[in-house]
Order: structure tokens, then sequence, then C-alpha cells
């Protein structure tokens, strides 16, 4: 059990001169002490509240205490329950027991042995729920691959990382798919000092909205067909730590809304659950979207967006760091696990260094991954890249070729290029960026240089 935490503790006995004293000296005890003077109370009591131990009378109105127990264990992670009766027997105390009861006590009983077994028993509480959220982060990829670069962008963008990583500020990342966010979102993590906790992730579009909405905020046992038991959800394995929500901008406008009052209150209620969660979490964010425009759509939240941007950082496109290629191509070359090296020719490095990667470090993980496949003898040849890698070299030269008459520079042919594509989309930048595969921001930055604008 942490040290220096208060324990939530719920008196339920109908003998009300009896709870007013456990209450009292409990409370000296530095716990948080609640009363309820029936079962039925106690059961309602602790739908709402999330108590570490529960200590109840086992003869009571409404509700014996052996109902009560039986309710209340149905939760989980429940409480710890230890029973107080008058007129203890054998069966009562087995009875007890397989219901759940963590131990009983005789009345009267002495507070100082009260009170040992109730932090006994909330040291085995804790154990229940850290074992739950282990259980559930087993299934969930926690490991933080390093990211690989030799780019001053890069580098730049991973010092701006590991500053501000020291802060709990909301973080959003942008850029194009495939460019490594999660990664960019692990080195916040990393870098913080959050470091030793969770690090929870999910692709908000990957999953539809009813099962998004399960897997953020957990489950109680029967809030829809097939829960047969509770579970908790991503802002709960992520307390202490880190959640990474990635393509956010592809949450509904409902899941918006709960999101923002998370954000806000840093408390939450799980699907089908009247208890309030509270959390302590670092929200890191992604998306390849443009959330300024989503706003004007109105197909984004406003006062969302600025509680997740806080910190801003943006992941420049493979095809603007090209210094990159042959890095990535070595590292994803060695993780074969093979004992020779896989040696990639001139040529094929040629063509990796001149394609425009619109899928960006994925698709040349993937590019990679078939090459080695295909590789003969340990090399990769250009006879092992896909037709549109070796096409997209092709493409590249025809642009950068010098007029016949000689005169032409590449920056001409450029400038023609970007104006030719300017006019056949009706000087829609967006969509001329898009043919170009560049990005809007790289395209701005041409127009300006060569000092382009629309007559």
């Amino acid at each position: 059990m942490s040290t220096g935490k208060k324990i939530k503790l719920l008196i339920a006995d109908d003998e009300k001169n009896v709870s007013l004293i456990l209450q009292k000296e409990l409370a000296r005890r530095n716990y948080d002490v609640s009363v309820a003077n029936d079962g039925k109370s106690a059961v309602e009591f602790a739908q709402k509240v999330d108590y570490d131990v529960i200590v109840m009378d086992l003869t009571m109105p409404q509700m014996d205490g052996i109902q009560a127990l039986k309710v209340i264990k149905q939760a989980e992670p429940s409480p710890e329950i230890i029973m107080l009766t008058g007129n203890a027997t054998l069966e009562t105390a087995i009875e007890a027991m397989k219901a759940g009861a963590y131990d009983y006590l005789t009345k009267p009983c002495k507070i100082e042995e009260l009170d040992v077994l109730i932090r006994k028993a909330c040291e085995r509480r804790d154990l229940q729920k850290e074992n739950l959220y282990m259980q559930t982060r087993l299934s969930r990829k926690e490991s933080a691959p390093l990211l690989v670069t030799n780019n001053r962008k890069m580098k730049e963008l991973l010092s701006f990382v590991e500053k501000t990583a020291a802060t709990d500020s909301s973080a959003l990342i942008l850029g194009e798919s495939g460019t490594g966010k999660e990664l960019v979102a692990q080195s916040f993590h990393r870098f913080s000092a959050r470091r030793a906790e969770a690090f929870i992730d999910i692709n908000c579009g990957a999953i539809q909205e009813t099962l998004l909405e399960s897997e953020m905020f957990g489950y109680e046992k029967g809030a829809f067909t097939n829960a047969d038991t509770s579970k908790p959800g991503l802002f709960e394995l992520a307390d202490h730590g880190t959640l990474f929500l990635d393509e956010i901008g592809e949450l509904s406008p409902r899941l918006q809304v709960k999101l923002l009052r998370v954000l806000e209150a840093r408390t939450f209620f799980r699907v089908g659950g009247v208890k309030q969660v509270k959390v302590d979490f670092r929200l890191v964010a992604a998306t390849n979207k443009n959330l300024l425009e989503e706003v004007r759509e109105n197909r984004f939240r406003q006062d969302l967006l600025y509680r997740i941007n806080t910190v801003t950082v943006e992941i420049p496109p493979l095809r603007e760091r090209v210094d990159d290629i042959a890095l990535l191509v070595e590292h994803f070359t060695k993780k074969t696990g093979l004992q020779d090296p896989v040696t990639v020719s001139s040529e094929a490095m040629e063509l990796l260094r001149l394609y425009s990667w619109p899928g960006n470090v994925r698709e040349l993980k993937n590019v990679m991954e078939r090459a080695m496949v295909l590789a003969s003898k340990g090399g990769i040849t250009a006879n092992c890249l896909p037709a549109e890698v070796c096409n997209g070299e092709k493409r590249i030269r025809a642009v950068a070729k010098p007029a016949a008459s000689g005169t032409a520079s590449l920056a001409d042919l450029e400038r023609e290029q970007i104006l030719a594509t300017l006019d056949k989309v009706n000087w829609h930048r967006g969509r001329a960026a898009g043919l170009l595969g560049i990005t809007p921001k790289t395209l701005y930055r041409k127009l300006r240089s060569y000092n382009i604008g629309k007559n």
C-alpha cells in the first residue's frame, strides 16, 4: 500500500452509537470515514464511492450483512469487507468468508485490533486492483522503441519534446500517416516524470464508437450484453501515466464532449456505472487532419482543441527528410534477426531516395520487409522493389531532366510544374499539394520562394 494514502472506509451498522464511536476513533487515525445504518444504504454508498474497506455488521434491517456483502462483491475491483457480529458462530463465519469477506470480528472489538485488520485488508485490495490493471495491460503494447533519425528538423523536434515532456501539459502531434506520431508520443512519455508508469495507446479511428467508449471509460458488469465482469478503461489504466489518443480527429461529437469533461474534471463514470472514478494522467493526442479546418466545419470542438494543443509538434514527412532514408533502411534490415547482414545495392538505394513516399516511414518499412523476402543471398537489388518505387524514380528524373535547349534549370522546371498543377485544380492549394506529393506548408514555402501568386 502506498505511504500517505488516506484509506476510504465505510462503517455499516444499525447501532448508531457503535457506528459513531467507530467513525470518531478511526477518523483520528487518518481514515476517510463514512457511515451507513443499514445494508441497503451500504450497497448504495458502495455503488457511488470507491471504498477501500467496508466494516459491516452482520445483522441489519432491510438487508443483512451477508446479502449486502454478496451484492457489493459483484463489482471489480470490489472493496474488502470485514464483518462485525455480536453473535459469532462457526456457521456464520464460514458463510461470510465463502461470500467474499476478508475477515470477521466479534463485538465489542478493540479499536487497535480493528485498525490493524483494516490496514491489512486495504493492502490486499491494492494488490487486487493492481493485478486487475496488470492483466488488462498485458494485452496492450507498452514497449517504447526509439526514433531513428539523422535529420536536423527531427533532432530539433526531439529536443523540443524532451524539454516540454517535464510538464503535464497536453500535447498534440501533427503529421501525415506513417510519419511516426506514436514514437514521438512515446518519447513524450519516456522523457517525463511518468516514465515508470503505463503508456496506454488507442487509435480512435480504428474502433466503432460504442466499443471505443467502453474501451476508454471501462464498464460495469451487466452494462451491456456479454459484459459478464467489470473492466477498467484506458483512463484508469493510464492513471499516473500517459494516455495516447491516435487519430483524435476521428472522435464522434458525443465522445469529444465526454473526453473534454474528463480533461477538465479528471473524473468520469464507467459505462453503466454510478461510481465516480478519479484519474491523473497526461494526454498526448495525434492526428493527420487539419483540426482548425475541422473546427470551422463543426466536426471538432474548439474548446477541446484548446485543451489538447498546449504543446504542439509537427512531424515532417519522409520526403522532406531524405537524409533519414539510408539510416532507416539499415535499421529495418538489421531487425530481421538474420546472422548474415542484408546489403542494399547502390541502384536500389538511389531508387529508395528518389521515391516520394506518400505512406512515409510505415511504407518504407513495408517495402523493406517485402524486399528482404525477395532478396537472394542477402542482397537487395532494384528487382526486389515494388513497381511504384521504380516508376517514381522515372517520374522524378523526367521532371529534373534539362530542356533540349539546355537553358532551363531544375528550379525553373519545378516552378513550371507547380504553376501547371495549380492551374489544373483552379488554384486550390490543398489539392495541388496532394498532386505534387508535398504538404500544403511546403507548397506555400515554394510559392513564396518563387514569388508565385494568383493573378
